[in-house]
C-alpha cells in the first residue's frame, strides 16, 4: 500500500479532481497550501491531495494525474510516492486494503 502526495496548482485542481471522479480510485483528501518551488517566485496558491491505493495502482493513478495537470508552464506540481505500513478503517474495523 502506498501515499500518494500530489500538489499542483490551485487552477488544475478542477480537471484533476473531475479525473480521480470517476477513476475508480477509493477517496482523496484535498486541501488548500500555498508554497514555492526552485524558481523561488513567491508563495503561490496550490492544493495537496492524499490518495491511499494497493501499490498495484500507483502507475496507473499517477498517469491519470499527470494526463489531467500537465501544462506547459512551469510550477505543474509534484507527485510524492510513499509506503504505508497499514491502514484502518475507522467505523467497520477493516485494515490494509480492505480499508482503502
Amino acid at each position: 500500500m502506498v501515499k500518494i502526495e500530489v500538489t499542483v496548482r490551485k487552477d488544475k485542481f478542477d480537471e484533476l479532481y473531475k479525473a480521480l471522479e470517476v477513476s475508480g480510485i477509493g477517496g482523496m483528501t484535498a486541501v488548500e497550501a500555498r508554497g514555492f518551488g526552485h524558481h523561488r517566485n513567491g508563495l503561490q496558491e496550490n492544493v495537496r491531495i492524499d490518495i491511499y491505493a494497493d501499490a498495484s495502482q500507483v502507475e496507473a493513478i499517477v498517469e491519470m494525474i499527470r494526463n489531467a495537470v500537465r501544462g506547459q508552464v512551469s510550477g505543474d506540481g509534484r507527485i510524492a510516492i510513499l509506503p504505508l505500513e497499514n491502514v484502518y478503517r475507522i467505523r467497520t474495523g477493516e485494515e490494509g486494503v480492505a480499508a482503502l
